[in-house]
């Protein structure tokens, strides 16, 4: 789908009704190579594509969505669509007044399409398989995607008014295995930029932390100095952002209220943690406009430890009753809140290989998974570790560790990080690039 196909669709839908309508389109094509047991396993292309259609009648409003495009589909969409706004009760606003302003184009790399390929694909992985020492094997998966998504309304339609978007990225991962231990060591990387990618660097590493991880010992719970790497570090700051969406504080799913207690004024967090949500930062994917066609604007999330801007779409906003601003992070249905896309930590002056020479005891973690809230409101996560964590002794690597489970407010963790890396990497924040540096942190619990 291209930008004329867009607004001939939307033309149609809003052409079959009588009623103010917002059309929303948002889809994925991918070319996704998976490799396992060091040989690839699948070579795909798959697409997702489908429309989302909202009504209006004065203070009513109704959604329906669908993935089948052609004229009887979109016919019966906007059927579907009237049908529930008729026993749809009166909301509580109007719809919300567009401002149209000039979105950019992405400028995508046309190089990337070329170079991730089919074959291109096939080439990397070969060559990153072949580079492996004899007792590794290697999984994972190397994915070309072009996100797509376009907004119109009744305002916009008819006058070929649309926003449409097209981002080109590539996404890779993968898990070395020694064989011989068993043991495990991953990597990941993304980016939008056809020489932003360094694959062999990912096999490198996911098979020093394999080589790394034999015969790891198993430690008693207690607080840890841990060493989390870009990564470990990244799957923290997402839960942190997440806990600023408005929804979540209206459901009272939040270490922040909305307040001034909370929001502008007191620290919360260490001087040294700072967030931003910057569409302006060449290395993250730049979207620029939201689920309701807004304009999506740089903002400080955190600075020096303050909260500094909750996450709105339109109806949030409406009812915390002007609380915070709409800066365009609206990402699905109104009420749902918004959502940081361009995430971007500020570091600190030192190196991740500093940090560990300066730990006298602590673990260095390569990863977290299965994370997720104990009790939102106190910012408190449980997870386990993965795919390399080892034992810091006398500013070395002293050996590996098993699988650990953490559980850790970050209203605490991010009060105890004690370094910041000074490099930031880019790492893959659910499909989206966030920029994050390795940390440092005190204390940090496994019960």
């Amino acid at each position: 789908m291209d930008k004329q196909m867009a607004g001939e669709l939307m033309k149609k839908l809003i052409g079959y009704t009588k009623y103010y309508g917002v059309v929303n389109i948002q889809g994925s094509r991918q070319g996704v190579t998976r490799f396992a047991n060091s040989e690839i396993s699948q070579n795909v292309n798959q697409s997702d594509l489908s429309v989302a259609l909202t009504l209006y009648d004065g203070k009513k409003e109704a959604t329906c969505r669908t993935n089948v495009l052609d004229d009887e589909g979109l016919k019966q969409l906007v059927k579907d669509t009237e049908n529930l706004l008729t026993v749809t009760p009166k909301g509580e606003f109007d719809p919300m007044p567009w401002k149209p302003f000039a979105a950019p184009e992405i400028d995508n790399d046309k190089q990337l399409s070329t170079v991730y390929n089919a074959k291109g694909r096939v080439e990397a992985v070969k060559t990153g398989v072949e580079s492996l020492e004899a007792d590794f094997t290697a999984a994972g998966a190397l994915i070309l995607e072009k996100k797509i998504a376009a907004y119109g309304n009744s305002d916009s339609v008819n006058g070929g008014d649309i926003f449409f978007a097209e981002l080109d990225n590539v996404q890779f991962n993968t898990v070395v295995t020694n064989t011989t231990t068993g043991a495990d060591g991953g990597a990941e990387c993304l980016s939008h930029k056809a020489g932003g990618l360094d694959i062999s660097k990912g096999f490198s590493q996911a098979q020093r932390k394999s080589a790394l991880g034999a015969n790891p010992t198993t430690l008693d719970g207690g607080e840890y100095t841990v060493i989390l790497s870009p990564q470990a570090v990244g799957d923290l700051v997402f839960y942190l952002t997440w806990s600023l969406n408005a929804k979540r504080i209206m459901d009272g799913l939040s270490f922040c209220d909305g307040t001034a207690a909370t929001v502008g004024a007191i620290p919360i967090f260490g001087e040294n943690i700072s967030i931003y949500d910057d569409i302006n930062d060449p290395r993250v994917f730049p979207w620029y406009f939201d689920y309701e066609g807004c304009k999506r604007q740089p903002i400080p999330l955190i600075e020096k430890g303050v909260v500094k801007n909750i996450l709105h779409d339109s109806k949030t906003f409406w009812l915390m009753e002007g609380i915070g601003e709409l800066t365009g992070h609206a990402y699905s249905n109104k009420g749902l809140g918004g959502f940081a896309l361009h995430t971007v930590m500020t570091g600190g002056e030192t190196s991740q290989e500093a940090m560990i020479k300066s730990t006298k005891k602590g673990l260095l973690v390569s990863e977290l998974h299965y994370t997720n809230f104990v009790n939102p409101r106190a910012l408190q996560l449980t997870g386990l570790t993965r795919n390399g964590t080892f034992l810091i002794e006398d500013g070395e690597i002293a050996g590996a560790v098993s699988t650990m489970r953490f559980t850790q407010s970050l209203l605490e963790a991010f009060n105890n990080v004690e370094a910041l890396s000074k490099e930031l990497t880019v790492i893959n924040n659910g499909g989206w690039a966030a920029v994050v540096p390795a940390a440092k942190i005190g204390r940090f619990c496994f019960p």
